[in-house]
């Protein structure tokens, strides 16, 4: 798994705190997240949908259908009393989508090397790079505004 992005805890959080928040605004799964639907249109109390392997705990954010277009993440927090930090990456899809692009860039760097690059291609490669970009910085924001919400809900 390549985790992309390590997210310190808010200040005077440890990882007990973390974790029982988390826990508390997860609906629990036994299967790899990856692939599972985290889209529920129904009002519920819960955040995520959450998955306990051995050393860390996996949760993905709850969606609703509207937000089906942004790239689903998983945070990973480990288990350690003494972590200071969770870990986002993505999921199975948008790593496959994010492959995909990086060779579309590739090859468009390839095609101005040998004068063959097409104006249509070229526009294409930027403009889904830049939208991928958008979607997945708005993704990590949402995600984060999640985490810190169910820490702030669990202490009161």
């Amino acid at each position: 798994m390549l985790y992309f992005r390590s997210v310190p805890f808010p200040n005077g959080t440890k990882q007990p705190d973390v974790e029982k928040a988390l826990r508390r605004y997860a609906l629990k799964r036994t299967s790899s997240l990856d692939f599972k639907s985290s889209t529920i249109n129904i009002g519920i109390d819960k955040l995520f949908l959450g998955l306990e392997r051995k050393s860390s705990l996996n949760f993905t954010r709850l969606r609703t259908s509207f937000e089906i277009l942004l790239p689903k993440l998983i945070v990973n927090l480990p288990k350690d009393p003494e972590a200071i930090a969770y870990k986002i990456r993505l999921s199975a899809i948008p790593s496959a989508l994010c492959i995909l692009l990086s060779l579309g860039v590739v090859l468009l760097i390839i095609g101005f090397i040998t004068g063959t690059a097409k104006l249509e291609g070229i526009v294409f490669i930027i403009v889904a790079v830049i939208v991928f970009t958008l979607l997945l910085k708005l993704e990590i924001r949402l995600l984060h505004l999640k985490v810190l919400k169910s820490i702030n809900m669990a202490d009161k």
